[in-house]
């Protein structure tokens, strides 16, 4: 069923946000935000001929927004970043729309991986890595919608497939960095514990 990768994640994150994250102004928007992400969901707008859901280009905007707080070195690094994504997320699709037969798992884990992956080795710092991730998934998306409808193909930009692969994509992302906070943590208890135990033996 399409969509319900969005759904249950999007439903997780609200819960999370609104009821585990500490009480302060990033908390509301957050979780002002999904509640946004999922009413409107439904919702597609016309530009000519080339119909998009209203939610990527809230989306896109609210990334955009997170990439303005960086200095102009880091906009541009994000920049080049956010391409590189763009152009393997629409790489993916039209090989998977020319030759389906190469992909060899559910492609919206196969895209996740290759998504991730990319975003885990170019960027660092966790709202760079987020903004990054949607910025260039989003326009992968509307380039390849554009695209489309440059030889006629009835395709909606942003539709729930896309949503699905965003919100797996950003759970992994998530995941994957407070597993790096939790081994970072770790490995400074262990520093610790080995510099009492040097001492008492000294």
């Amino acid at each position: 069923m399409e969509g319900i990768y969005f759904y249950w994640i999007s439903w997780i994150a609200w819960v999370y946000s609104t009821f585990l994250m500490k009480k302060n102004m990033e908390r509301l928007l957050l979780s002002i935000s999904l509640l946004i992400f999922i009413i409107l969901s439904p919702y597609t707008f016309q530009l000519g001929v080339v119909s998009i859901h209203l939610v990527l280009i809230i989306i896109l905007i609210m990334s955009y927004g997170l990439v303005g707080k960086k200095t102009v070195r880091q906009k541009v690094y994000l920049l080049i970043c956010s391409l590189t994504i763009t152009i393997a997320y629409v790489t993916f699709q039209l090989y998977e729309l020319f030759d389906p037969i190469w992909l060899f798992m559910d492609r919206e884990w196969l895209l996740t991986i290759v998504l991730v992956y990319l975003t885990l080795i170019l960027v660092k710092g966790s709202r760079s890595r987020l903004a990054c991730l949607l910025i260039g998934s989003c326009q992968g998306e509307l380039f390849y919608g554009l695209i489309l409808s440059k030889f006629r193909f009835q395709y909606e930009i942003g539709a729930f497939p896309f949503l699905d692969v965003i919100s797996l994509s950003v759970l992994v992302v998530f995941v994957w960095l407070k597993l790096e906070v939790f081994v970072a943590h770790l490995d400074e208890m262990v520093q610790k514990n080995t510099k009492g135990e040097t001492r008492i033996n000294e």
